[in-house]
């Protein structure tokens, strides 16, 4: 079932707010105020109250109110609410951490009737009661004629409690996922001396496993989280398999906060490819930088996509919201329009009055007099509603461009660092850098790749220290065939497969199929640079924290290489010198080659000794102009009318353009014709476009 409507709506009820004395006028305000749509909570806690006690006088009203006012409703099932009673029936059904500390119930700020972060997916019995409170809403709503879409899981995660990954309070530990666990590695591993062989133990059954606590083992640490996403995975499927048993008519989806690994990441979040795969559009909290977007639509695979939580008005009681002006609105949703985001909903309608998030997020004021945010979207509505139709009907963005963001790898990149900073930067750099060159791109997963990149010309490899044999054959077999590869220091120097090091760098057997060899490897920490960088030592393992007390360093964390396109790049954390005898130095550090290009059958392999994306943020002129380098020769295009760093335009269709202007500038270009530009942030003259500095718009064809 795929949707074909833009949406434009708020987030109105969370129970126990807004009041009742406020539904009728407030949903009469939403349409007025050019809304279409208007999402509903319907909580665990709030509404079974009892094994056969539920309350739905609520959501039966705001239904009668919203189908009077003709705004569509999404009503959104949160579970992470657990019921008082569901928790007092079944005490072990409390989430564990890594530390052996149960996770207590409680109300927190963003759930204020308490509950969170609600029972451990494995539990049989609270999984029971889950599915039976899912069928009486749905069997209850599935009819109404307010009702529009299902939103199953809001932000999905592990232990909301717990969303920034730290060892000790990972989850889940309890009894039942460790049987899960086993269950799992049985069918994985097959025997226990494969397992051992891999994880390096000396077991003699499946039941002698212990649960992984320690993320310097490796392997079994990265089983255990992906166990675990397995885990959320089969959550959603089952929430969105039950509902559409039930009613067949509504579309099902569920919404994430993307995994960039700066918030949300896959210790303790979900697989966003492989959660929207049975959902019948996909959707995300989302904001204005590009990877929010690239991360949906890429994870969507296809599907209409849409933020189903826009943010623009965010705040809390010690920080009130900003005002949002028309250009500020534009500026932030424009741009997701042009990677292909298809509507969007606000959090919330009504500021916050409960808690910490009071009194910010709202589109109108703390009475209910319309403000800024929704001054802002109303107007914003009404300038873009006359193309909606061209905007849904316009194709995905083609895109020549790869970015590789593979789960084993994050998650190892996590045991190496200790956090996903790095990793995290390096991703967003190449994302951001690749859609500010004016070139679209898209994410891939481990799978993807494996199937085959149908299009893609340049496949970017940042932090990649992690692959496993078919993913490495893969990759392989992309450059044979004609694709480019970008890659950075220390590619397969760990095995997924045999969990151990590789002996030599590039792994898995591409040095000898690429000819490319990392002589000599270090930290940047132990280079002579002109960085004076002081070390950041918690990553590491005590015995190494005692050798840097004797013996120090004597770099820092980055160090320039010179490269042959006339301009220094500014490296980070790694240093690998590289063989001369390849096709082409790129670059070096002290007349030594650290970038090579290399020719492989009908492709090319530029290989960096270091990690550049994390570091891009200190160099981002040169960064952007290395990577534009690198696309030209990969034969791909630039999007369309202008080549200027910092300026990005999406063709929708042939009559309407989207324009985003990232620099401090105003800036000018020639148009392929006659343009009218929607929102007045620049102006044209002729054919001749100005775009203000720092904003976005829209132009449509003058004769549309």
């Amino acid at each position: 079932m795929k949707n074909k409507d833009f949406i434009f709506g708020v987030q109105y009820y969370r129970a126990p707010t807004p009041s009742r004395e406020n539904w009728e006028t407030d949903l009469a305000n939403i349409k007025n105020n050019g809304f279409s749509d208007v999402k509903f909570w319907i909580q665990w806690r709030w509404t079974h109250r009892g094994e056969n006690n539920y309350y739905f006088e609520d959501i039966d009203s705001l239904m009668d109110i919203a189908q009077k006012d003709k705004l569509r409703v999404t009503l959104n099932v949160i579970f992470d609410t657990a019921p008082k009673w569901v928790m007092d029936k079944y005490s072990d059904s409390k989430i564990v951490l890594a530390s052996g500390k149960e996770v207590i119930s409680r109300a927190v700020g963003h759930r204020q009737i308490g509950g969170f972060p609600g029972v451990c997916y494995s539990h049989t019995d609270a999984l029971i009661l889950r599915k039976k409170f899912l069928e009486e809403v749905v069997e209850r709503y599935k009819n109404h004629p307010a009702l529009y879409m299902w939103d199953v899981w809001n932000e999905p995660e592990q232990c909301g409690t717990n969303r920034y990954p730290k060892v000790d309070e990972l989850s889940c530990y309890c009894d039942n996922c460790r049987s899960n666990f086993v269950c799992w590695l049985k069918e994985k591993y097959v025997t226990i001396e494969k397992l051992n062989d891999v994880w390096g133990r000396c077991y003699t059954s499946f039941e002698d496993i212990e649960l992984p606590r320690d993320r310097y083992t490796f392997s079994d640490f990265i089983d255990f989280r992906e166990f675990n996403l397995n885990k959320m995975t089969k959550e959603a499927n089952w929430r969105i398999d039950l509902v559409k048993s039930i009613d067949n008519k509504h579309p099902v989806y569920l919404h994430v906060v993307p995994n960039t690994s700066s918030i949300f990441n896959a210790l303790t979040g979900v697989d966003d490819f492989e959660i929207a795969k049975k959902c019948d559009v996909f959707a995300s909290t989302n904001f204005a930088s590009p990877i929010w977007s690239v991360l949906t639509t890429s994870a969507g695979n296809g599907k209409t996509c849409y933020n189903v939580e826009c943010h623009i008005g965010n705040g809390n009681t010690k920080m009130h919201q900003k005002q949002i002006s028309l250009t500020d609105m534009v500026k932030d949703l424009v741009p997701q329009i042009g990677i292909g985001i298809k509507g969007f909903m606000f959090w919330q309608y009504r500021p916050e009055i409960l808690g910490h998030e009071s009194p910010a997020w709202g589109t109108t004021n703390l009475d209910g007099t319309i403000g800024s945010v929704g001054i802002a979207a109303q107007v914003f509505r009404g300038i873009i509603d006359p193309y909606l139709n061209d905007i849904m009907d316009s194709p995905q963005p083609i895109s020549e461009i790869a970015v590789w963001k593979g789960i084993k790898n994050e998650i190892l990149s996590f045991c190496i660092d200790g956090d996903l900073d790095g990793f995290a930067k390096s991703i967003d750099a190449y994302v951001d850098t690749v859609y500010n060159c004016n070139y679209n791109c898209c994410i891939v997963n481990d799978k993807m790749i494996i199937a085959g990149l149908s299009g893609v010309k340049l496949l970017i490899l940042p932090y990649c220290y992690g692959l496993d044999e078919k993913l490495a054959k893969a990759i392989d077999k992309f450059v044979f065939n004609g694709g480019t590869v970008l890659c950075e220091a220390h590619l397969g120097g760990y095995n997924m497969d045999s969990g151990r090091h590789s002996y030599r760098m590039p792994g898995l057997g591409l040095d000898e199929l690429w000819k490319i060899s990392e002589l000599y490897t270090t930290s940047s920490y132990h280079l002579q640079t002109t960085f004076e960088d002081k070390i950041d030592d918690s990553a590491f393992v005590d015995d190494v924290k005692k050798a840097l007390t004797v013996y120090g360093t004597s770099g820092g964390k980055h160090f320039y290489i010179k490269s042959s396109f006339g301009f220094d790049l500014i490296a980070s954390d790694r240093y690998a010198q590289l063989n001369e005898n390849c096709d082409e130095i790129i670059g070096t550090f002290i007349n030594r080659p650290c970038i090579v290009k290399q020719k492989r059958g009908k492709g090319t392999i530029y290989y960096c000794g270091s990690n550049l994306g994390e570091s891009a943020r200190l160099n981002t002129d040169s960064f952007a102009k290395f990577i534009d380098c690198i696309i030209q020769s990969a034969g791909v295009k630039k999007n369309a009318l202008i080549d200027r760093a910092g300026v990005h335009i999406d063709r929708l269709s042939d009559k309407i353009l989207v324009v985003n202007n990232n620099t401090d500038k105003d800036v000018s270009f020639e148009l392929d014709n006659k343009y009218k530009m929607l929102f007045l942030n620049g102006e044209i003259n002729g054919q001749t476009c100005q775009i203000n500095a720092g904003c976005a718009d829209v132009l449509v064809k003058v004769d549309y």
